[in-house]
């Protein structure tokens, strides 16, 4: 390449106040007129002197404490593994078809310090379906236990809400000697946006249907916990298309979600193929919440993947 006369003359004297400490040159290149022409001319000996030797040093070493730091971190994290019985990550399924049955899960018994009792405030309008779903898809191994309260914001109940009210009060044939986690079901005038606490104190509320069924799948039987599937990113990407399917205000946009949903269903009998899924659930409860405004859209094989899962769990 061409080269350039120097922008600042190596002569030039600049005078340094006094009034600050100084520090010694980062680059002893910068600062000595030789050593700069002689790279330019490319005939620098590159004979590094003690100083930089001295850096390059301690470079190696920060280096190589990083890369322990970093191999020891693996470790750690292969134990974490080895301890929760979690598999290697696999890539993901292409077809909701490869999900295992619930047979194929193993049923572990529930851990007591994961269950805590919970409030959720959800609106008449758009009815938490899915926590009657969980009840009697449940009552073997859980018991879910929903007490109902209406607040100030909510003047009266709607048909539709009190005869969920009264089906998911009664106790049914739920053992009395399973785990118990209490549900506090606030009917509440907050919109699609049904929320669940679990600490009155810090309230940090988790928003929407679907996650709610997220966090109860966790604490919940383990059989039923859709994480241990090969196929969890396809199961997640299909919950995540519930939940917009459900706080979308535009009709046009929950159109076009439930054909997105379609697709993925297919000929299918549900989303986890035979097997009743939480997909197939957190599916059913958003389509019944918004069936108005998509009621011609609903094709005949989501129509009868709906009335499995309502003929199933009692919706």
């Amino acid at each position: 390449m061409y080269h350039l006369p120097p922008v600042m003359k190596s002569d030039v004297v600049c005078e340094v106040p006094t009034c600050m400490y100084t520090l010694k040159p980062v680059s002893s290149y910068a600062y000595d007129p030789t050593a700069f022409t002689d790279i330019l001319s490319g005939s620098s000996s590159g004979a590094p002197d003690l100083e930089e030797k001295e850096e390059l040093r301690m470079l190696a070493e920060r280096q190589q404490r990083v890369l322990q730091q970093l191999a020891e971190l693996k470790k750690e994290i292969l134990a974490m593994r080895t301890e929760l019985k979690l598999s290697a990550p696999t890539a993901p399924a292409q077809s909701s078809s490869a999900l295992k049955s619930k047979a194929q899960l193993k049923a572990e018994p529930i851990n007591l310090t994961y269950l805590q009792d919970f409030v959720v405030n959800a609106s008449p309008e758009f009815v938490p379906y899915s926590l009657l779903a969980l009840k009697n898809l449940w009552k073997d191994r859980l018991n879910l236990h929903v007490e109902c309260f209406t607040h100030s914001t909510v003047p009266k109940l709607s048909e539709e809400a009190l005869n969920f009210q009264n089906v998911i009060t009664q106790s049914g044939t739920t053992a009395t000697n399973l785990p118990q986690i209490k549900v506090t079901l606030i009917w509440k005038n907050v919109g699609a946006y049904t929320e669940m606490i679990t600490s009155p104190t810090s309230y940090v509320p988790i928003c929407g249907e679907v996650n709610i069924l997220r966090y109860l799948s966790r604490c919940g039987p383990s059989e039923f916990n859709y994480e241990q599937l090969d196929n969890v990113d396809e199961v997640d990407s299909i919950l995540d298309a519930c939940y917009l399917l459900l706080n979308k205000q535009n009709v046009k946009q929950r159109q076009q979600i439930l054909r997105t949903l379609g697709s993925k269903l297919g000929k299918l009998a549900g989303f986890g193929g035979e097997e009743l899924s939480l997909c197939d659930i957190a599916f059913t409860s958003a389509v019944k919440q918004v069936q108005r405004t998509v009621a011609k859209d609903i094709n005949p094989n989501m129509a009868k993947c709906m009335g499995r899962v309502a003929t199933a769990v009692g919706l």
